[in-house]
């Protein structure tokens, strides 16, 4: 990263107290000044020229605007993803938070999922050989804090889950979805299925009995 570069900021990855906000994810800006290795200054490209906005951020809080995308990985609008953790109290920032919080629980991507959110999940995370979780990715910190993650049920109910002895299971099965919606534990002989508003139900889906087909006339 240089001088004049043009970037796009993430989001926050953490704020003090007190602290006003100047930017939001997905602003486009210009780079100013460089602090060694940990923090640049960035200039918020404006719609006008009297709104001038200037901030502090720390080097993983931006990404290249031109950021190239790795290859056979779906990748959306950069910065339509990243304008999406700035909606709050809309549809879309809690659809990107669920499968957020889903990644930053297990590590792993959902299967099934469109494209679009499949490539906002390689655009919001990295793939680590020690990434702590029980797959390789790991959420960016600008993503948890943008999308307020360590509060998503799903991170909060998992918490209380382990601390009584219930194990995480990602897959049910080598050939067997997982959805974003939920996560499955397991304790002893004992199963339950937790969903991304933090309810609980007994047993796996397929320990529920299925409902018989409707006959038509």
């Amino acid at each position: 990263m240089k001088i004049n570069d043009r970037v796009l900021f993430k989001g926050y990855s953490r704020n003090p107290p007190g602290h006003q906000p100047l930017l939001s994810p997905g602003d486009a800006c210009v780079v100013e000044m460089i602090d060694g290795e940990t923090a640049v200054r960035v200039r918020r490209i404006p719609d006008l020229p009297s709104r001038t906005v200037r901030e502090w951020v720390f080097v993983d809080e931006v990404m290249a605007a031109d950021q190239s995308r790795p290859n056979g990985k779906p990748h959306p609008d950069v910065r339509r993803i990243l304008k999406m953790m700035a909606c709050k109290n809309t549809k879309t920032f809690t659809d990107l938070r669920d499968r957020v919080a889903y990644m930053f629980v297990t590590g792993a991507h959902p299967t099934n999922m469109r494209p679009f959110f499949t490539g906002a999940l390689n655009i919001l995370s990295t793939r680590t050989d020690k990434s702590g979780r029980f797959g390789p990715y790991l959420i960016d910190d600008s993503a948890i804090y943008s999308l307020d993650v360590m509060n998503h049920p799903f991170v909060v109910e998992t918490r209380c889950l382990l601390s009584e002895g219930w194990r995480l299971v990602v897959a049910l099965g080598p050939n067997l979805r997982r959805p974003f919606g939920n996560l499955y534990f397991a304790r002893a002989q004992h199963r339950l299925t937790l969903n991304s508003e933090g309810w609980t139900k007994p047993g796996w889906p397929q320990d529920w009995p299925r409902r018989s087909a409707r006959r038509t006339t």
